[in-house]
């Protein structure tokens, strides 16, 4: 929260940052010691960026972009709750609610009537883009670089135009994956500033969450009730998972909780059952093995660049890896089946278990190369998965342990 604490005097911490922004955007100069290196990492990407900070004009896309947008979008069918709420339980007359796509576009405004031209006139439009490379600094932005609850006060914002006013924001996050889907953000003129603000926007974006968790429940309810009987009817193991990988049911076998995206014509391996064929259902997939459900063997080669060669039912195949996914294949063989937490595999990987985040984009990035050969909750092989290594298994051992003493070598 930086300078805004209980009891702060607003005029005067307004008149504080006022004349930090000028020191910092208009002159160059270096900022105190008490501004937040977070909000000073945002101006810096601000002036990179190129933004005006005497110029606030955000891109705007057409009415029907938006429209479509929110259509798709997961928080499409919590908006009227979310309205709602901010109508019955926000008694300011002087307050702003957006909804954010992780792009940056707004999707949704709520505002009063006779704030309507205010909104305007600072480009609070459903359409325009608040991403820190077209408007600069602003809590939206912030939220998106930091992925926390945040809130930018007056003369926080990059642009000028913006010092009059404060902007509350909080992320979005689908709870099944853990990614951002989009930001809740509050706004309202910096003079009526409340400390409760932060803590309202997070409760929105709390229900925002839990609306989009109970509609995912339904879906996946539908969707095992409209194939139950097709599922009864088969004779090995199946599985039926939405569009996004999520299961609705299985047979035959104990199916995981989630799996990759199934694609037309193409073929998956799936832990206990081996590499399936996917056939569309209505709002789904259903998944069953194309042949007779052999291990899958997986060579790590360490010899130079690393890759991988599996070798499966359907023949093999080789796809080459990074430096670091192949660091993360070795610590989940040496893990075995109970498999590793993702703070341990921050610790392991930068040193400490700060890094949660950027776990989860490995492994994100790793099942993309690599499909289900790997599993979470916790980070393991795949059962019916041998991995086997060749080349400089030592060597690719002693980097990870040098990491736990010095995390300069996590490149």
């Amino acid at each position: 929260m930086g300078l805004i604490t209980p009891g702060a005097d607003l005029v005067e911490v307004r008149s504080r940052l006022a004349a930090v922004h000028e020191a910092v955007v208009g002159r160059g100069e270096d900022a105190p010691d008490d501004i937040r290196e977070e909000l000073l990492t945002s101006w810096r990407a601000s002036a990179a960026a190129g933004i005006d900070p005497d110029v606030l004009d955000p891109p705007l896309v057409s009415r029907a972009t938006v429209s479509e947008r929110l259509a798709h979008h997961p928080l499409a069918g919590a908006i009227d709750r979310m309205r709602q709420l901010f109508s019955d339980a926000v008694t300011d007359p002087h307050l702003i609610m957006l909804l954010v796509d992780p792009d940056g576009l707004v999707i949704h405004r709520n505002a009063s009537a006779d704030l309507l031209p205010i909104a305007d006139g600072i480009r609070l439009l459903e359409g325009t883009r608040w991403d820190e490379s077209s408007v600069g600094t602003n809590a939206i932005t912030m939220v998106m670089r930091t992925g926390r609850p945040q809130l930018v006060f007056g003369p926080e914002h990059y642009c000028r135009a913006l010092h009059d006013v404060y902007c509350a924001a909080a992320p979005i996050r689908d709870r099944s994956t853990g990614d951002i889907v989009g930001v809740v953000a509050i706004t309202g003129p910096s003079t009526a500033l409340q400390h409760a603000t932060t803590a309202l926007v997070t409760a929105f974006a709390a229900l925002g969450e839990r609306e989009m968790e109970m509609a995912h429940e339904r879906n996946l309810a539908e969707l095992r009730g409209r194939t139950v009987a097709q599922l009864t009817g088969l004779s090995g193991p199946a599985v039926v998972v939405d569009d996004n990988g999520w299961v609705a049911a299985g047979t035959g076998f104990t199916a995981p909780t989630r799996i990759d995206p199934p694609e037309a014509g193409a073929k998956q391996f799936i832990s206990g059952m081996g590499v399936c064929e996917a056939q569309r259902v209505t709002g789904g997939w259903l998944l069953q093995p194309s042949g007779p459900g052999h291990p899958v063997v997986a060579t790590l080669d360490l010899r130079g660049e690393p890759s991988i060669m599996v070798t499966g039912d359907e023949g093999d195949w080789r796809s080459v890896l990074t430096r670091r996914h192949a660091q993360i294949l070795l610590l989940l063989s040496e893990a075995g089946e109970s498999g590793i937490t993702g703070a341990e595999l921050s610790r392991r990987l930068f040193g400490d278990a700060e890094h949660l985040v950027t776990v989860r984009a490995e492994m994100s990035r790793l099942r993309r190369v690599i499909g289900t050969l790997v599993v979470s909750r916790p980070y393991r092989l795949a059962r019916g998965v041998e991995l086997r290594m060749v080349g400089n298994v030592e060597s690719a051992r002693g980097d990870l342990h040098a990491v736990e003493t010095d995390p300069a070598l996590t490149g």
